[in-house]
């Protein structure tokens, strides 16, 4: 066979690969796997923005439901026929969530909500002050908030974790509390935009299927749905087998400036499906995977998103349909491998990027510089000078070639900087580390905390006082040193003053000198009026606590009393008299 004949003949297999069928069965918006027609929207339809998707990559999981943005106090109603299983009220996460269940074997979760309606408004209230807590997990019962397809169950808002008004919204599985993509419900949501794709990223891995390199590689529309990459379509890799990694998103119909994640990715290698993932469904004790499924150190320094075509070997999540050789692509010398990766959304919107890959002159890999070699599947403990660290098996995804250096104390710190490898590194688990400090006065023992320098802020990451040295619990790796906690909360008033007739609220902002994570606890807080309990709503995205007027405070002189710890139990008191 000639030359133009061979480019012929492979060109027009290329073009004629066969469509990848998963092993499981294909699911589309109108198949019936999923109940159809059953639920309703939560919002009206002429307010609709779809402004997250199921499985979208976020920090540390994946999206577990749909983001429907709208104004707060938008009208929230329920998706079927139900009850009220469940009200949640958190200063974090979903902030004001229900859980409602329906008699067809699904709950469903509407989350950052502004307000409940006024019957379970009125039953949350009762319960805080019954417990003396804002933040409340209840479980009513069946026949307490019986509701209708329909009904108004509360208003949009932007409690909790949330960074706009929105209603996240999710269908789970009652029996297993799996959660579902609620567009495979055939909801009334149009979408007719094709994902968009940016970047490939080509791993160069050895035979133990570890890095060596990486490239990225933009991408260019060619015609249609169809991409090819900038610059050409051929690559010449100096590499024995590669992995892929996409850098894509999907606009929706209706929301055309929203930037939302993938429904399903698939790779093809010589005609052949290597490598499935389908966002479909999700296990909340899988969701941190996502830290193996993409590109974590990519995140770290760049702030893209890759999602791998390929298995790292302590990848347990069940979202992948098919993964040969867990995705890897042998390159050959003397032929090119045609290359195709598929990217759709829950509509069957498909973008397709095609190029060809063959391998080069295979450079010679440069081993990684490393003190100690720590295997994905077993558990470590390492113990260098005054640093103690064990992780758990199960906590990291591939081989670890670990790097340890210690640099001078920082101002007020207690140890020098522990370099632990690097924060470009995921953990799955949380490890035990600890820090022996140089000088540590014993009175103040209760007051040292663990530091993460990691951040723009300095994190505790609390710590109690084992064998002469502060133990805490971490879940990612790099610069930790040790230090003393003895500063105080701030009580900033925002809305106070000793005539409050005119007021419906009064609020106040507090701040605490470090930011928390690994085992510190965030700040706990208590206010009376006049003796007795009264409720404060705080917000923790912006320290904000509110009390909202109401007649337990009678018209008359009364005095506030608010006490605010942090987790070193350091406590400020702000007291004042104010007339209603």
């Amino acid at each position: 066979m000639g030359k133009t004949a061979w480019l012929l003949a492979l060109v027009s297999g290329f073009l004629a690969l066969p469509h990848f069928e998963p092993p499981t069965e294909r699911i589309s918006m109108n198949e019936p796997r999923y109940p159809q027609h059953y639920f309703r929207l939560p919002v009206d339809a002429q307010s609709l923005r779809l402004s997250g998707s199921f499985g979208e990559l976020r920090d540390n999981h994946f999206h577990s439901g749909i983001d429907l943005s709208g104004d707060i106090g938008q009208p929230i109603y329920a998706a079927a026929d139900g009850y009220v299983h469940r009200i949640r009220v958190q200063e974090g996460g979903y902030g004001n969530a229900l859980y409602l269940r329906h008699p067809n074997g699904y709950t469903t979760v509407y989350g950052h909500l502004h307000r409940f309606s006024p019957a379970i408004a009125r039953y949350v209230k009762a319960e805080q002050y019954r417990r003396e807590r804002f933040e409340v997990d209840l479980y009513p019962g069946e026949k307490a908030f019986v509701v209708k397809k329909g009904d108004r169950i509360g208003d949009m808002g932007n409690s909790g974790s949330s960074s706009g008004a929105h209603l996240h919204f999710e269908i789970r599985r009652t029996a297993d509390q799996k959660t579902l993509n609620p567009l495979l419900f055939n909801l009334p949501i149009a979408d007719r935009e094709v994902p968009e794709l940016v970047a490939l990223k080509v791993y160069y891995l050895n035979d133990r299927h570890e890095t060596i390199d990486a490239q990225v590689l933009m991408t260019e529309p060619r015609s249609g749905n169809i991409y090819g990459l900038r610059g050409g379509d051929t690559l010449v890799l100096p590499a024995w087998r590669i992995g892929l990694g996409l850098r894509a998103f999907d606009r929706v119909t209706g929301n055309p400036h929203n930037k939302n994640g993938l429904f399903s990715l698939r790779c093809f290698a010589d005609g052949q499906p290597i490598f499935g993932w389908r966002a479909q469904e999700l296990d909340f004790d899988e969701t941190r995977y996502l830290n193996a499924h993409t590109d974590f150190a990519a995140r770290k320094r760049t702030g893209a998103w890759f999602q791998r075509c390929y298995i790292l070997p302590g990848d347990r999540l069940s979202q992948y349909e098919r993964a040969d050789n867990f995705g890897v692509v042998p390159l050959y010398q003397r032929r090119l491998t045609p290359v195709v990766v598929e990217a759709a959304d829950a509509h069957g919107n498909t973008a397709v990027l095609r190029f060809w890959i063959r391998r080069g002159e295979v450079l010679p890999a440069v081993p990684p510089s490393f003190q100690r070699q720590l295997g994905w599947d077993a558990p470590h403990r390492i113990e260098i000078e005054d640093m103690a660290l064990s992780i758990p098996e199960g906590a990291l995804y591939e081989t670890l070639y670990f790097q340890y250096t210690v640099s001078p104390s920082p101002a007020n710190a207690l140890a020098p900087i522990h370099h632990i490898h690097n924060d470009e590194t995921p953990l799955h688990r949380y490890c035990t580390l600890s820090i022996r400090p140089k000088a540590l006065p014993p009175a103040l023992a209760s007051k040292a905390i663990v530091v993460c320098l990691n951040g723009e802020r300095p994190e505790s990451t609390g710590g109690k006082w084992v064998n002469g040295a502060i133990e805490t619990r971490i879940r990612e790796l790099g610069q930790y040193t040790t230090a003393l906690d003895t500063v105080a909360p701030s009580i900033r008033p925002v809305v106070f003053a000793e005539n409050m007739r005119s007021k419906s609220l009064m609020s106040f902002a507090l701040t605490d000198n470090f930011s928390v994570g690994g085992t510190a606890r965030s700040l706990r807080y208590r206010a009376t009026v006049d003796g007795q309990w009264v409720l404060f709503e705080y917000d923790r995205k912006s320290g904000r606590l509110v009390h909202y007027f109401d007649e337990r405070i009678p018209p008359g002189e009364h005095i506030l009393r608010l006490t605010v710890t942090d987790d070193r139990d350091n406590t400020a008191v702000f007291e004042r008299k104010f007339v209603r």
